[in-house]
């Protein structure tokens, strides 16, 4: 499986702030052992989910501060942004795994927050649903992608599927609503109950919707390593979750997008279910 990565995605940092470049430390140490692809700029799409004022205010920021009381910015935060929208196209063509910062799942048309300013996932959906594709979505951060939902609404040609920790930011996913199908799970559910709504209420879903591509946007904070007391994550899956996760995409062209995880032995591990088994 390709990788799409490059050193834009370290330019957007914050070392006080958990969403840090650290966060690739250790996966960049085996990137020797995959088939790397430069990332491209996406600032071309961004119109498909963005509006041009919050574009604009984003390419305007200068120097660094607080976007939103918990979203960071400093001077190559707009690029960065970019990049990343560019590297989950390219990886929606490829049958890849963009490994990209900064995050996208929580980023509304006209909003970012939860440490994501555009939303690469959301983007790449829409470039294949106007290329009259099916897509389907499967979100499997600790946090709902609130934003991902609400930019994909009532679009026929997508389905978006999330597996997250409830009650926990953003608070939202907490009922199916059109096309999203969501499944809230409480803080320590670990493996027996992701996989039991994976497999009886997800991968059906996926299968009857028959899409073209599956996308997934790989947030690794649900992982068991992954524990961060100010966030709050506390899913507890282990690597069978993502094993079985992984199993299941084997069926079809898949992409993958990195969105959460903050701990680099998580996100390696996680990772490489992914990079290898597929």
């Amino acid at each position: 499986m390709k990788v799409i990565f490059g050193p834009v995605f370290l330019e957007h940092d914050n070392p006080a702030h958990p969403e840090n470049k650290g966060r690739l430390s250790l996966i960049l140490e085996e990137l020797g052992e995959w088939d790397v692809v430069d990332p491209e700029d996406g600032e071309q799409y961004l119109g498909l989910c963005h509006s041009e004022e919050y574009v604009q205010r984003i390419r305007s920021l200068a120097g660094s501060g607080f976007l939103t009381p918990d979203t960071y910015y400093n001077e190559h935060t707009f690029r960065a942004a970019c990049y990343a929208v560019g590297a989950a196209v390219q990886a929606a063509r490829l049958n890849a795994f963009a490994l990209v910062r900064p995050p996208g799942h929580h980023a509304l048309r006209e909003r970012g927050g939860g440490f994501c300013i555009f939303n690469s996932m959301a983007v790449a959906a829409k470039v294949l649903s106007g290329e009259g594709k099916r897509i389907a979505i499967l979100d499997i951060d600790c946090h709902h992608g609130n934003g991902t939902q609400e930019l994909v609404k009532d679009d026929r040609n997508i389905l978006y599927c999330s597996l997250h920790q409830s009650p926990l930011y953003p608070g939202t996913g907490l009922r199916d609503e059109g096309n999203a199908l969501n499944a809230p799970l409480p803080a320590g559910s670990g493996d027996k109950e992701g996989i039991r709504v994976s497999e009886e209420k997800f991968f059906p879903a996926i299968e009857d919707f028959n899409p073209d591509v599956v996308g997934v946007s790989a947030g690794f904070d649900a992982y068991y390593k992954d524990k961060r007391p100010e966030l709050g994550n506390d899913l507890n899956f282990t690597l069978e979750f993502y094993e079985r996760v992984a199993e299941f995409l084997r069926s079809y062209d898949r992409f993958l997008v990195l969105e959460g995880g903050y701990d680099p032995v998580s996100i390696l591990e996680c990772s490489k279910v992914f990079l290898e088994g597929l």
